[in-house]
């Protein structure tokens, strides 16, 4: 069980910094997943990037948050 925890809400490009940044910043003390537990909550799976607001169909602009946070060790 890990002692804190960091929580980040969305997964917009605010939460996506947020969440790699505290990646990145955690490896570089030397701070694993044992001793901190990053999550980041979104109500999708995936972070869309939304270009123009009337676009219907963002099938090809959606990117899995796995693909994302996986690569990082954390997950």
């Amino acid at each position: 069980m890990a002692h804190q925890r960091i929580v980040v809400l969305g997964a917009g490009f605010a939460g996506l910094c947020s969440t790699l940044g505290a990646y990145r910043q955690l490896d570089a003390l030397g701070i694993g997943p044992d001793q901190v537990q990053v999550s980041l909550v979104n109500r999708a799976r995936f972070h869309a990037i939304r270009v123009r607001d009337y676009e219907s169909d963002l099938g090809p602009l959606r990117v899995p948050l796995d693909d994302l946070l996986t690569p990082r060790g954390w997950s």
